[in-house]
């Protein structure tokens, strides 16, 4: 009997156990920019081949600083940035063919939630010192994000504009971005 008992008990306990809801798993640390708004810091490295009706075309290879603030638009961690960029080594232009300071807007898409991941970038930028273009740029990186408050990046971009003068560009940028709720 108390052998029918025992094997009854642990039956039950067993169906109960299987029956009944289990407690959630731990949520796994995301890295997300959801709701998530900041600034961004960036160097970056451009090569620009500019063309003027009438004049002999130019390339320059020049670093850039740029400042920007982003935010979470859609609530899925990928980001609308706005900012702007200076030339750092030198603003002597005579000709007015090289870039001195440009604004741009971009949408950042992020592929994935853990530390680390990559992005794309679409938007549009202006030149505006010396001459006025604007054009469609686009870019791909590599974001580390060791928490959700602040992370850096690495991207290769391209950009077209067309205005006063024709420009194509090729650039590489390496960054920090800090956010907050």
């Amino acid at each position: 009997m108390m052998r029918t008992l025992a094997v009854v008990a642990a039956l039950t306990g067993t169906l109960l156990a299987l029956a009944a809801p289990g407690q959630a798993a731990a949520l796994e640390p995301r890295y997300d920019h959801r709701d998530q708004r900041g600034g961004l810091v960036a160097l970056e490295y451009w090569r620009e081949a500019v063309s003027v009706s009438g004049e002999a075309s130019l390339t320059t290879v020049s670093p850039r600083l740029r400042l920007g603030w982003g935010f979470d638009v859609s609530g899925e961690g990928d980001e609308l940035l706005f900012g702007g960029a200076a030339r750092l080594d030198g603003w002597d232009d005579p000709e007015g063919k090289r870039f001195l300071f440009g604004l741009d807007g971009r949408y950042r898409g992020y592929f994935g939630t853990e530390e680390l991941k990559t992005f794309f970038e679409v938007g549009l930028w202006a030149e505006l010192k010396n001459r006025l273009a604007i054009g469609p740029l686009v870019g791909v990186g590599l974001a580390y994000d060791p928490s959700r408050a602040w992370g850096g990046f690495v991207s290769l971009g391209f950009a077209t504009a067309i205005g006063e003068a024709r420009i194509a560009a090729l650039g590489l940028s390496a960054g920090v971005q800090l956010r907050f709720d």
